[in-house]
């Protein structure tokens, strides 16, 4: 697992990183900066750097503890050895680029579950989880003993909730639990999307960094 970065916009001092939790940048990348250099140009958006790992094996190293779906599924659990490497890798490339403070973990589907997570054990500046997974055995259960700070932005399809696995069909519920658990102690956002899991993840992941590195 490599650590990849790119730079949005014009690389200066002080600028924000944000760490991508979606898999593989390639196919991303095609429809990330025209969702997002526009508004770095006009001065709604500032530059900022994005960076991320990969491969990555999305049901081992997204998973925050073991659990299997209702359909036998199984996930590793082992975002808590990705954390440590995601918070070394900030502070290096803080430290090379003369970045500011602000980092915010972005993620999708258990991506978006794993940037949360690392919120929330980790204390950044705040993070974006987009479709995430929060139907994960346990999840609400986890957040009930924790109050993190900082901008956190969620986003959901409408019709994830209508997913066949009836775990994931409580995706919206817990999403909205969540929040509500969520927003007592930080500025939180949730957005409803059209579609499904898998419409337009570029955009909607494109849509969180602008909502947080915004105003």
């Amino acid at each position: 697992m490599q650590c990849w970065n790119e730079w949005f916009g014009e690389a200066r001092p002080g600028a924000p990183l944000v760490f991508l939790l979606a898999g593989e940048p390639d196919e991303l990348m095609v429809s990330l900066r025209p969702a997002l250099e526009p508004a770095i140009a006009q001065g709604n958006c500032p530059a900022f750097l994005l960076a991320g790992f990969a491969p990555v094996d999305w049901d081992r190293d997204y998973s925050p503890w073991p659990a299997q779906d209702s359909q036998g599924r199984a996930f590793a659990g082992e975002a808590n050895a990705l954390l440590p490497r995601v918070r070394e890798t900030a502070a290096q490339l803080q430290a090379r680029h003369s970045l500011g403070n602000a980092v915010y973990p972005v993620g999708y589907s258990l991506g978006g579950l794993a940037a949360l997570y690392f919120h929330c054990e980790a204390g950044f500046s705040g993070c974006g989880s987009c479709s995430g997974s929060l139907w994960y055995p346990g999840w609400l259960e986890y957040l009930k003993t924790r109050a993190p700070g900082g901008k956190i932005y969620l986003s959901l399809g409408g019709k994830e909730k209508n997913a066949r696995d009836p775990l994931m069909r409580t995706v919206e519920d817990a999403t909205i639990q969540t929040k509500a658990l969520l927003s007592s102690s930080a500025r939180c956002t949730f957005v409803h999307e059209p579609g499904g899991h898998f419409r337009d993840v570029p955009q909607r992941l494109a849509r969180a960094i602008l909502w947080l590195l915004g105003a």
